[in-house]
């Protein structure tokens, strides 16, 4: 996976690029705010399921999202 800088930036650019709130992310996920927050601030990071869920709602492919 990406360094936890690079994985923040890509989820912040990404949600608003989409025009979302952390809070319509983090919904449309399945999590709180705050822990979406933990993510884009690089404090912890999601497991598979909720990458596959952020892949899907913010529209990044799967590859860029885990670094591969």
């Amino acid at each position: 996976m990406k360094t936890k800088h690079l994985f923040s930036v890509l989820l912040i650019k990404s949600r608003q690029s989409k025009r979302m709130t952390q809070q319509q992310v983090a919904s449309a996920v399945g999590v709180s705010q705050s822990a979406y927050n933990y993510w884009e601030s690089g404090k912890h990071y999601p497991n598979a399921q909720k990458i596959y869920n952020l892949t899907r709602v913010l529209s990044i492919p799967i590859d860029e999202m885990i670094g591969t």
